[in-house]
């Protein structure tokens, strides 16, 4: 079937060219961009639907040749949490149906991405008579095993009756494959792990190297990129700094955050460094280009992702291909995308006390962080978007092929 194939993403709830570390984009964001990205350089027609959130949102034309397209759909107010969205769906789904018939230009496969776009897939799937292919990014079980209560009950099982109705699922990681095979009763067989890459022309060690933070002459350098949110753990660091201090160290590592506040206005970074007495040691900035994140990351020490779950960890595979060690929990995804005593070190639990020893460390032996950190280039060779975009197009075209699934 070649390049005659129309892959319609759906994104309902974030647009692929949102800002990264801004509201409610974030990995799925970059995933979902640079595999577009990627789908399009090998001549496939991909159309990604979104939700209009401003009144300025128009269609964008990707590519000419293969009438590549973003098309924001008018659904519902502009300005809705996230969390109001389950209620949209249906009407989400009529409109996407609209425009796929409207701009396809070949057989179509639906790859949903998230629960909401998921619901929206099977629904439209029955009008357009079309596979689906869905990524969950991030799971509702999941995220209330660690973090009780943190999802409603009404995600979880929507997200076990999308997995029970996809032709395929794909998983990040074997981790993952695990996690949705546990938690959604999902056939094995239908989940396949496709691991996401990373844009080794943008991130790697040669390039601009500019540090966004406070310029303190030998002191080790620590990143955190990602939204200021308590899923994503950069108070731990901030407790960690603390403990460090009083532990007696004068010689503190320096914290970066670029990132914007997501989800509750009460997570205030500024005011807890402040209220640990550790401001002196922090800076902050907003979200960046991936150029410029780039240039951070190859100033950096260290790239820290304390976070309470991810199904991959795209932050910390791009800070190796800077040539930056990474610290990061030991948890799901982040076990496949940093070689734990390689390239970085994982650190079992989300502990302040666990990640003072890791910062102590970092400060005692930096010549083992650098080790670290050319290590990592290897680490990160295996990742690219080019390899999955072809892993997916594999996926796509059986879809098509294969006779219905009953």
């Amino acid at each position: 079937m070649g390049a005659q194939l129309t892959i319609v993403m759906i994104s309902m709830h974030t647009s692929p060219l949102a800002q990264p570390g801004q509201g409610d984009a974030g990995g799925l964001n970059v995933y979902l961009k640079n595999l577009t990205d990627a789908l399009i350089q090998a001549g496939y027609q991909v159309l990604s639907f979104t939700r209009k959130t401003a009144a300025t949102d128009q269609t964008v034309v990707l590519d000419e040749v293969t009438g590549s397209k973003v098309v924001p759909l008018s659904v519902g107010p502009l300005a809705l949490p996230k969390e109001a969205l389950d209620q949209l769906t249906a009407q989400f789904a009529d409109d996407l149906v609209r425009g796929v018939e409207q701009y396809a230009r070949h057989s179509v496969v639906l790859h949903s991405h998230y629960w909401l776009s998921g619901m929206v897939a099977h629904q439209a799937a029955l009008h357009l008579s079309a596979p689906v292919v869905h990524t969950m990014h991030t799971l509702g079980a999941t995220k209330n095993s660690s973090s009780p209560g943190s999802e409603p009950p009404y995600r979880v099982e929507r997200e076990a009756f999308i997995c029970a109705q996809s032709h395929v699922v794909t998983a990040n990681t074997m981790v993952e494959k695990q996690e949705l095979v546990q938690h959604t009763a999902v056939i094995p067989q239908r989940v396949e792990v496709v691991h996401p890459g990373v844009d080794h022309h943008v991130f790697c060690p040669d390039g601009e190297s500019e540090w966004p933070g406070r310029m303190t002459p030998n002191v080790p350098r620590i990143l955190f990129a990602g939204r200021q949110q308590r899923y994503k753990g950069p108070h731990v660091l901030l407790q960690a700094l603390a403990i460090l201090r009083d532990r007696g160290f004068h010689t503190l590592p320096v914290l970066h955050f670029t990132g914007a506040v997501s989800g509750s206005p009460d997570y205030d970074l500024h005011a807890k460094a402040h209220l640990l007495g550790v401001a002196q040691w922090c800076s902050f900035s907003s979200p960046v280009s991936p150029e410029m994140l780039a240039s951070y990351m190859r100033a950096a020490d260290v790239v820290a992702m304390p976070s309470v779950s991810e199904s991959f960890g795209l932050v910390a595979v791009e800070a190796q291909a800077c040539g930056t060690a990474v610290l990061a929990h030991k948890v799901g995804g982040l076990n496949t995308a940093v070689a734990d005593g390689v390239s970085g070190h994982l650190v079992d639990s989300l502990n302040a006390t666990a990640w003072a020893d890791a910062l102590q460390s970092l400060v005692e032996d930096p010549e083992r962080w650098r080790d670290y950190g050319a290590a990592g280039l290897q680490h990160a060779a295996q990742f690219s978007w080019a390899a999955m975009a072809e892993r997916m197009a594999e996926i796509y075209t059986s879809c098509v092929t294969a006779a219905p699934r009953s």
